[in-house]
């Protein structure tokens, strides 16, 4: 089958980060799903439009790169005008598309709708955007309520990447036909977790984007300043995306700096090192979805240490890790506390087989195609 992907985030070089998930779903279809990505972005060029065209692992991108235009009004037309010649050249070279894949519902979703309409193609829709959280309900409102309630009402199947996910969905009006679907994670990049050197002192990991209002690294480091004044047999590592000024000063203001190192933006492989080198993954969330960090960590054979937000509960059990609630520091140094003392005792080998029976390419991949053919076979383009 043939399936053009619309995706809403996708990374750049910019920012390689941006939409990593919705990248790791695409290279996890099996060969028999014909793959073609279409975006659009600004550039310089002396043309109305040209195309970058890059062979990827599993598809290929195909990039529509416009006129710098400041105008909004005049930005979107001609955004408008990208995609659509975007869809020719790749009915032209590659194939007409089977079924449109949306990767987060805006802004690509309204593409999608409009094609779903004019084309006569069906869409399906994977969700990760954590805007559908009770904590960001005065972000999704008023005109952005309704089009992203449009978007979804108009896709033949919604993945959302947990279950938790699903009913947030449905609670603002969206009731589609839905399977959840998780994150997926390169199991053949992260491996299990090294034994720790007798003597050595116990590694955290945290791997974020340190933004403090969804991932609350504040919390954690008051929580650590009282650990510190217990005991001195840790280490937390940090990996970040974004500049860090504020945390840099209080870590340097509270004397934390020989147990919490931050290591800034790290390439995959690098990431997939700093686990196999740790005890345990710490997140302190107040909200998520489904976090890719918690399946590579879990890839890794290591236990987490979360807050109970979004879909984590539904992977993380008692023989993978803790759970405690969002916002109490006490329930986190407890935490800290338990899992020092206890992350040697974890099943490494059995949390990694969870991990892999679980969000691996070749299983997320094969999910992901039965949907496909489910759409497919059924024949219509229902409501």
């Amino acid at each position: 089958m043939n399936v053009l992907h619309l995706p809403s985030w996708f990374p750049t070089p910019e920012n390689p980060t941006l939409g990593n998930f919705c990248l790791r779903m695409i290279q996890s279809l099996p060969e028999d799903c014909r793959s073609v990505v279409l975006s659009v972005c600004e550039g310089e060029g002396s043309k109305p439009f040209f195309i970058r065209e890059m062979q990827e692992k599993g598809f290929v991108h195909v990039q529509i790169v416009t006129p710098t235009v400041r105008s909004r009004l005049l930005r979107l037309c001609v955004k408008w005008l990208a995609y659509q010649y975007g869809f020719s050249y790749v009915r032209k070279r590659y194939f007409r598309p089977d079924l449109l894949h949306v990767h987060v519902a805006w802004p690509a979703g309204r593409l999608a709708l409009q094609w779903r309409r004019w084309r006569r193609l069906p869409y399906v829709l994977t969700e990760h955007w954590t805007i559908y959280q009770p904590q960001n309900a005065a972000l999704l409102r008023g005109a952005l309520k309704r089009r992203i309630r449009r978007v979804a009402n108009g896709a033949s199947r919604i993945m959302p990447v947990s279950d938790d996910l699903r009913r947030n969905m449905e609670s603002i009006g969206i009731h589609r036909p839905f399977r959840v679907i998780y994150n997926v994670v390169d199991t053949d990049l992260f491996r299990l977790a090294e034994t720790a050197e007798e003597g050595r002192k116990k590694r955290m990991l945290h791997v974020s984007t340190l933004r403090d209002e969804a991932k609350n690294f504040s919390g954690i480091l008051r929580t650590l300043v009282r650990l510190r004044q217990e005991r001195d047999d840790f280490e937390l590592h940090v990996i970040h995306d974004y500049e860090a000024p504020v945390f840099q000063a209080f870590i340097k203001d509270n004397h934390l700096e020989d147990c919490v190192f931050l290591h800034g933006k790290k390439t995959s492989a690098e990431v997939a090192e700093a686990y196999a080198l740790s005890d345990f993954l710490l997140l302190f969330s107040r909200f998520e979805n489904l976090p890719c960090v918690i399946v590579e960590a879990m890839a890794s054979g290591l236990p987490v240490l979360s807050t109970d937000v979004g879909g984590i509960a539904e992977i993380l059990s008692p023989e993978r890790g803790l759970l405690i609630a969002s916002e109490d520091e006490e329930a986190l140094l407890q935490g800290m506390r338990q899992l020092l003392d206890t992350c040697h005792t974890y099943d490494k080998e059995a949390i990694r087989a969870y991990a892999v029976r679980t969000f691996s390419p070749a299983v997320i991949g094969r999910q992901l195609a039965e949907v496909y053919a489910e759409v497919l076979g059924e024949g219509s383009l229902r409501g």
